[in-house]
This record gives C-alpha cells, structure tokens and sequence, in this order.
C-alpha cells in the first residue's frame, strides 16, 4: 500500500459498517479491500468512486515507447 492509500472503517451505531478505500485507483481499490468484505460477509451495495474509473498510475498510458 502507497502512503497516500488507506482504508477507512465506519460502524453505525445501528451496526452497518462502510469502508471507504482512500486513494487507490482502478480495481485496486476493491483488491485492498476484499479481506474485509470476504470476513465480514454479505455486502450490501457498492458504490465506486470516481477514482475507480481512473487508470492505475503503474500502468503504462503510451505502450508504444516500451522496449521490445
């Protein structure tokens, strides 16, 4: 995890939980994040960010300046 990426944890009184994955991009978000909604169990909705639809900063943008 970047020092910039962190997950937040919110528990409702009424016991709903919502985690926020803060500063990730693309799908990495829901990598960072499945330990907790695997453990926890049932999800009841997801809600995507904008910077899920942003491409991963490691991904190349231009392929055709890689060496071959």
């Amino acid at each position: 995890m970047k020092s910039n990426e962190h997950i937040d944890v919110w528990i409702s009184p009424e016991g709903a939980i919502t985690i926020d994955a803060v500063g990730f991009r693309g799908s990495s978000c829901e990598e960072a994040t499945r330990f907790l909604e695997e453990g926890l169990g049932m999800v009841g909705r997801k809600q995507r960010t904008r910077d899920y639809y942003r491409k991963n900063r490691t991904q190349n943008s231009n392929p055709q300046n890689q060496e071959t």
